[in-house]
């Protein structure tokens, strides 16, 4: 007998309070947007490139700008010009991203470099004076097998980390990027010589290779203030996801980079490695090296740098795979269809990757 008078109750109170509810306007605060750059030149080859766009809407960090495509800046006049009175034009290629036009206007170690950008508006942005500084080399590649895994992310992987001597008496700054190609499988498609057809391709058990494209996209930097003149022994650089049987083929490279380009990857990867904690610092602006050359503290997001560089190919060969953890572990993230169709940035099957005539040979036992 209790229970529908509750019910009556209840229904009363909603209806005698209808608007316990209502909707507020926030002010949102617009900011106007922010000159984005990215950039830098080596002692590798040209062309270098340079990347042009404006923050988007909402946000001041420096990697939201390069991803708005909306945002790209497709009519700047950009040029590279050295502390000799040398330069570089750069023109527009697609993305925001500027190439410089040169073949014969390279980097060099002991020279100074700065980027000039001549926006549309009327605006002019220079970069400070960067110079290039002398880089060590690889001496050595260490390899570790990582036999843990995340489930819908990654397989098990090889921990590529490089081993180098760090030059005594002189501060240094270290970059480095990694790329390379990894082997694929997919099974379940219509097999073509020397395999027989398949009939129903979910469960044929024919299946093809191919060598995916991938690239370390985790900023790697490094100071030497406490290892002056110490060897950098296992310094990690790439996390190669071990898909199935083949060889990895990778490229490594070893920046010198300056005091100041070391700061910004430092403060940029302090911000985007917060956790949401109500006790981390404030944000700061992500401020680089480039500003208005009519106004010096109007100063654009992002950073020009030059740079020496090491290269290092290798191919790790995997010898001590087995088929049944590939098939265990690593066949969950096998994709049913053409290798070529269903993973991006992949070489044909039968395909060796150009370049890795000449690259170190290592047998991962």
């Amino acid at each position: 007998m209790k229970r529908p008078i509750l019910i009556f109750l209840f229904g009363w109170t909603t209806t005698l309070f209808p608007s316990c509810i209502r909707n507020i306007s926030v002010p949102i605060r617009t900011v106007p947007p922010i000159l984005v750059v990215e950039g830098w030149i080596t002692t590798d080859p040209p062309p270098y490139s340079i990347k042009l766009s404006y923050s988007a809407m909402f946000t001041n960090t420096y990697q939201a700008g390069l991803d708005s495509a909306e945002q790209f800046i497709t009519d700047a006049k950009v040029t590279i010009e050295d502390d000799l009175g040398d330069s570089t034009s750069c023109l527009w290629s697609s993305n925001g991203t500027y190439l410089s036009t040169d073949s014969s206007f390279t980097g060099n170690i002991g020279r100074t470099y700065t980027l000039k950008i001549y926006l549309s508006n009327g605006n002019t942005y220079v970069s400070k004076p960067e110079k290039i500084t002398p880089v060590a080399p690889i001496d050595s590649i260490s390899l570790t097998y990582d036999s843990s895994y995340i489930v819908n992310i990654r397989p098990t992987q090889i921990i590529v980390g490089i081993n180098t001597h760090d030059p005594a008496g002189a501060q240094n700054y270290y970059r480095w990027t990694a790329s390379g190609y990894i082997p694929r499988k997919s099974w379940g498609f219509q097999c073509q010589y020397p395999y027989p057809p398949c009939g129903d391709p979910y469960s044929c058990s024919c299946f093809a290779l191919c060598e995916q494209y991938l690239e370390e996209n985790q900023i790697n930097v490094l100071s030497d203030q406490f290892i002056d003149g110490r060897e950098i022994l296992d310094q990690p650089v790439f996390y190669s996801p071990v898909y199935w049987f083949g060889d990895h083929y990778l490229e490594i490279k070893q920046y010198s980079i300056s005091q100041e380009a070391y700061l910004f990857w430092e403060q940029y990867l302090a911000q985007t490695n917060r956790t949401g904690s109500i006790l981390d610092p404030l944000p700061a602006p992500l401020n680089g090296n480039i500003y208005n050359q009519a106004d010096s503290n109007s100063i654009a997001l992002g950073l020009f740098s030059a740079s020496a560089v090491y290269t290092k190919k290798v191919i790790i060969i995997p010898l001590f795979l087995q088929t049944y953890l590939l098939e265990s572990i690593a066949g969950y993230y096998d994709k049913s269809g053409d290798c070529q169709s269903v993973y991006p940035d992949v070489l044909d099957d039968d395909a060796v990757p150009a370049g890795w005539d000449d690259a170190q040979i290592i047998d991962m036992q």
